[in-house]
C-alpha cells in the first residue's frame, strides 16, 4: 500500500466509507497522508550569502524569511509594527506626534486593506512564498536565543503574517507620492475639525525632485560587449540604514526559478538581479506618479466641493489607535480622515484646507496590487520577450526605471512606473498656469504637479480602463544592441545617439541639461580612446566594466580643473570677508591631483569645497561656473568651458578656492587633506574609509550622509557641519550612510553569466557577525568579490556553511 498515491489512498477511503458494508475493504491498509512541511536548503557562502535551495515556492520562501530575519530581523520587524499602526502603542506618540501621525497616516492610506487587494493578486506560487516568508521568519523568532541589538529583548518583536508582508509590499508603492507627503495626510482636517482631530499644520517639509534615492544603471548590447552577450551594471545609490537597505540572495526551484541578486527589506522576490537569460537594475525616475488637485469648496459645508458645477461630499472615516503614556498606561485618540473622489485629503505647507480651497491628490500606486507579482515574473523570465510582457501584464513597477540586457544582447531601457496619463489640453493649460499662478509655479518647484480639481477635463486619460496610467507600450522606451543607461535623468537620453523625439509629459524633462553624473555616465560609455573606459577596441569585456564602476573620475574636473589651475597659478593669497587666505599651497594641489576622487587623492576634498558654493543651476548651465551654455543638441558636452575672469575686482573662482581653504582650516584639515582620512562609514566603533563622492563632482560612485530613512532604530547621526561645504563636519568628517549599495557588474558569455559584486554594507546587520562589515572592507579596498550561481561554484566555496530545515506546515 505504501506504493499508492495520495490521491489513491483519498479515493479507496472514500469508497470504503461510502460502502461500509462491502466486505473486504482495506481500512487495515489506509496510510494516513505525511504531514506538510517546509523542507529547504540554505548554503551560505563567503560573505554570508544565502543560496536557498528547494522543491517547492513555499519552502524557498521560508528559507528567505529565515535567512532575512538571521540579516535583518530587527529592520522588519520595525516595519511591521509600522505598517500594522502600533508605533504609537509600542513608544508613545513621539515627538510632535511622529509616532501618532504615522499610526493614522498608516490607516488613512489603507495600507493593510489594500495589502490584502496585493494578496488576492498574488499568484498560487507567490502566495506560498509569501505564506513561507512568514513562516521562516516566525521560525526564527521561535528558534533564536537572543536577538541582535538594537532589538534585543523588545517587546515589539513579534511573529509576522502574509497580511503584514503583503502590506508592507503595498506600502514601497506610495514611496514616489503618499510618504513625502505623509504627514500633511495624517493631519487633514476641516477647518472646523482641526481642534478634535489632533491635526496641526505642518512647515513645508516635502520634496518630491529629491525622494533619497538615486542609482546608475547600464545595459551594454552585443556591439559593445567583448563577449558579444549582454552585460549589466547595476549601481542603486540607496540609504545604509532602514527599510531601504537590500539583502541578497540566491534563490532556486528546480523547474520553476533560479534567480540571484538582492531584495528590498522584507520583499520576498529579487528585485535587482539575473537568471540564466535575462539580467536587470532600477534606477529612479523623475516621472510624476500622481497629480495634486485643487478643490473649490462649498460656500457652507468645508467636507463638501464644486466637480463640474455640481456640490460633492467628501467620504470621512474615523480611526482609532491605543497610545503608550506610561508604562503599562494606554490611551485611545481617534481622528476622522477624508477623501475626495480623486484621492486623499492633505493640509499644510501652503496646501492648508480653509473654509474656500483644500488639496486631494490622485496616486497612480494607490491601487497598484502588482508589484511583488511582476518583480516575481520578471524574477522567471526565459528571455527579453517574456521580461517585458511581464511589465505589460502586471504594470506594477511603482516609481522606477527598468535597465535590462540578455544572453543575446540586447539593450533595454523601459520607464514602466505607472505615470498618469494627462490629456493634451490639460498639459496646455497647466504649462499656462505654470506661467501666470503663483501657487501653481511654487509647488512645481517642489516637483508637484498640480491642476485644477473642479472640473473633468483634467481627469487622467483611460480612469476606468486602466486606471488613468500611461500604458506600456507608450512609455518611454529604447532598444539598442551598443547600449542604454540611465542615472536619474529623465528617458529623453538613453543613448546620446539616439535621444527620444517626444515622451508624454509626466514623465520628466525633455531636452534639459543633464546632471553631472548624468554626463559622466556617458562619458565613459561612449568615449572611444586607448585610454578610454572600454579601451581601443571600443568593447567593454568584464574587467573594464568593473574598473570604470569604481573609476571615481569626476565630470566637474574633468570638464574644469586645468582652466582653475591655471586662474590660480601665480596667487599667493585672497580675501575672503576680511582674511587673508593662502591659496598658493591650494593651487599646487590641485595641479597635481589626479581627478579621482579615490582614497590617496590629494585635491579631491578641496575640489569639492569649491564646487559646493556653486549652486545646482550653475552646474547645468552658463552662468557662474561655465561660459558656454547647454546645448540640447551636444547635451553631453555642454555645459563647458569655465567662465571668465571679471576685467576688474577679485576673480570670484580665487575667492571660491580661498573660501575652500579656510572651510578646510575651520575643520582641522590641510588642502592636501585625503579622503582616507576623513571620509568614512561607521561599522560599530570601526571606521572603515570609503572612497566616491556626490552628485555635484559628476562621480557615478555615489558616497553621501542622508538623514532620509523611515526607521525608529538608532540612525548614524553626524556631528554640526560646516555651511557651504556639501557637510563637512566641524571635526573635519565626512559621515557615510547612503549611496553605492548594491553594486553588480555582469556578463553574458557562453558558459552562462559571470558577475562580481559588493553589497557595500555588508550582508548582515547584527553587530556580533562576521559578515557585519567585511564587505565594507572590500568595497573600501575596491576587492570585488565573485558571485557563485552554478551548483559547482557553490560547492566549492571553502567557506560554504549549510543549513538544512525541515519544519512542519499548517495544512492548507
Amino acid at each position: 500500500m505504501s506504493s499508492r498515491t495520495a490521491r489513491d489512498r483519498c479515493a479507496l477511503l472514500l469508497l470504503c466509507l461510502a460502502l461500509p458494508c462491502l466486505a473486504g475493504c482495506p481500512l487495515d491498509e489506509l496510510e494516513p497522508p505525511p504531514e506538510p512541511s517546509y523542507e529547504v536548503t540554505i548554503r551560505r557562502t563567503a560573505f554570508g550569502i544565502p543560496h536557498i535551495l528547494a522543491d517547492d515556492m513555499a519552502s524557498a520562501g521560508f528559507g528567505m524569511g529565515y535567512a532575512g530575519a538571521q540579516d535583518f530581523v530587527c529592520i522588519l520587524a520595525d516595519q511591521i509594527i509600522r505598517v500594522r499602526s502600533e508605533r504609537s502603542y509600542h513608544f508613545g506618540p513621539g515627538e510632535n506626534d511622529e509616532h501618532l501621525n504615522s499610526d493614522f497616516g498608516m490607516l488613512a492610506l489603507g495600507v493593510v486593506s489594500r495589502g490584502r487587494d496585493v494578496l488576492a493578486a498574488l499568484s498560487e506560487d507567490l502566495h506560498a512564498v509569501l505564506e513561507g516568508y512568514a513562516a521562516g521568519y516566525n521560525h526564527y523568532l521561535e528558534t533564536t536565543t537572543a536577538l541582535p541589538s538594537p532589538c534585543a529583548g523588545a517587546s515589539w518583536v513579534k511573529p509576522i503574517s502574509v497580511d503584514d508582508l503583503a502590506a508592507y509590499a503595498f506600502l514601497l508603492n506610495l514611496r514616489s507620492s503618499a510618504l513625502p507627503f505623509f504627514e500633511y495626510v495624517a493631519t487633514a482636517a476641516p477647518p472646523n475639525a482641526q481642534a478634535t482631530s489632533g491635526s496641526s499644520s505642518v512647515g513645508p517639509n516635502f520634496n518630491f525632485r529629491d525622494l533619497g534615492m538615486g542609482s546608475n544603471g547600464w545595459a551594454i548590447g552585443k556591439s559593445r560587449s567583448a563577449t558579444g552577450r549582454g552585460m549589466l551594471l547595476a549601481n542603486p545609490h540607496f540609504p545604509w540604514e532602514g527599510e531601504l537597505r537590500m539583502h541578497e540572495s540566491h534563490i532556486t526551484v528546480p523547474g520553476k526559478l533560479n534567480v540571484y541578486g538582492a531584495s528590498l527589506t522584507g520583499v520576498p522576490v529579487i528585485t535587482i538581479g539575473f537568471n540564466e537569460h535575462v539580467a536587470w537594475t532600477h534606477t529612479v525616475t523623475p516621472a510624476k506618479h500622481f497629480t495634486l488637485y485643487r478643490l473649490q469648496l462649498s460656500a457652507t459645508d468645508p467636507s463638501k466641493y464644486i466637480y463640474d458645477g455640481e456640490t460633492r461630499s467628501m467620504e470621512s472615516e474615523t480611526y482609532s489607535v491605543e497610545v503608550k503614556i506610561g508604562e503599562g498606561q494606554y490611551d485611545s485618540r481617534t481622528r476622522t480622515f477624508y477623501r475626495s473622489h480623486y484621492g486623499p485629503m492633505v493640509s499644510g505647507g501652503g496646501l492648508e484646507w480653509t473654509d474656500s480651497q483644500a488639496f486631494s491628490y490622485r496616486d497612480a500606486n494607490e491601487n497598484n496590487f502588482g508589484i511583488a507579482q511582476q518583480w516575481y515574473a520578471m524574477n522567471r523570465a526565459g528571455s527579453m520577450d517574456e521580461f517585458i510582457d511581464a511589465h505589460r501584464t502586471h504594470h506594477g513597477i511603482p516609481w522606477v526605471f527598468t535597465i535590462a540586457t540578455d544572453k543575446e544582447g540586447q539593450a533595454v531601457m523601459l520607464d514602466g512606473s505607472r505615470t498618469p496619463k494627462l490629456s493634451d489640453q490639460t498639459v496646455a493649460e497647466y504649462k499656462q498656469a505654470l506661467d501666470t499662478n503663483s501657487l501653481v509655479a511654487g509647488i512645481a518647484g517642489f516637483g508637484v504637479v498640480m491642476l485644477e480639481g473642479n472640473t473633468s477635463t483634467t481627469e487622467w486619460i483611460g480612469l476606468t480602463d486602466n486606471g488613468g496610467i500611461v500604458p506600456i507600450d507608450e512609455a518611454p522606451q529604447l532598444y539598442r544592441d551598443d547600449y542604454v543607461a540611465n542615472a536619474n535623468d529623465s528617458a529623453w537620453i538613453a543613448n546620446p545617439s539616439a535621444p527620444l523625439a517626444s515622451m508624454p509629459y509626466l514623465y520628466g524633462k525633455f531636452e534639459q541639461p543633464l546632471s553631472p553624473r548624468t554626463r559622466m555616465n556617458f562619458t565613459a560609455l561612449s568615449e572611444s580612446s586607448t585610454g578610454g573606459a572600454s579601451g581601443a577596441d571600443h568593447k567593454f569585456d568584464h574587467q573594464e566594466l568593473m574598473d570604470v564602476a569604481l573609476s571615481n573620475r569626476g565630470k566637474m574636473a574633468e570638464l574644469l580643473l586645468d582652466a582653475v589651475v591655471i586662474r590660480c597659478t601665480g596667487h599667493k593669497t585672497v580675501d575672503v570677508d576680511g582674511e587673508l587666505i593662502d591659496i598658493e599651497t591650494a593651487c599646487a594641489v590641485l595641479k597635481s591631483w589626479d581627478t579621482r576622487l579615490d582614497l590617496d587623492s590629494e585635491g579631491a576634498l578641496l575640489w569639492r569645497l569649491v564646487l559646493a558654493q556653486f549652486s545646482s543651476v550653475d552646474l547645468a548651465d552658463a552662468g557662474a561656473l561655465f561660459e558656454t551654455g547647454f546645448d540640447a543638441a551636444d547635451p553631453i558636452n555642454t555645459p563647458h568651458t569655465l567662465s571668465s575672469a571679471p576685467a576688474t575686482g577679485v576673480d570670484p573662482i580665487l575667492r571660491k578656492l580661498g573660501r575652500a581653504v579656510q572651510n578646510l582650516g575651520k575643520a582641522g584639515l590641510s588642502a592636501g587633506a585625503k579622503l582616507r582620512d576623513t571620509q568614512f562609514a561607521l561599522k560599530g566603533e570601526e571606521k572603515i574609509p570609503l572612497h566616491g563622492g556626490n552628485g555635484a563632482e559628476g562621480v557615478t560612485n555615489i558616497i553621501v550622509y542622508s538623514d532620509s530613512n523611515g526607521t525608529l532604530l538608532p540612525k548614524t547621526t553626524r556631528g554640526e557641519t560646516i555651511g557651504g561645504t556639501s557637510g563637512l563636519t566641524t571635526d573635519g568628517n565626512y559621515l557615510v550612510n547612503y549611496g553605492t549599495s548594491f553594486i553588480m557588474a555582469l556578463a553574458y558569455t557562453d558558459e552562462g553569466p559571470q558577475a562580481k559584486a559588493f553589497l557595500t554594507y555588508s550582508e548582515s546587520t547584527d553587530p556580533d557577525s562576521p559578515h557585519f562589515s567585511d564587505q565594507t572592507k572590500a568595497f573600501s579596498d575596491k576587492a570585488w568579490r565573485a558571485i557563485r550561481f552554478t551548483e559547482q561554484d557553490i560547492a566549492a566555496d571553502p567557506q560554504l556553511v549549510t543549513t538544512e530545515l525541515r519544519v512542519a506546515r499548517p495544512r492548507p
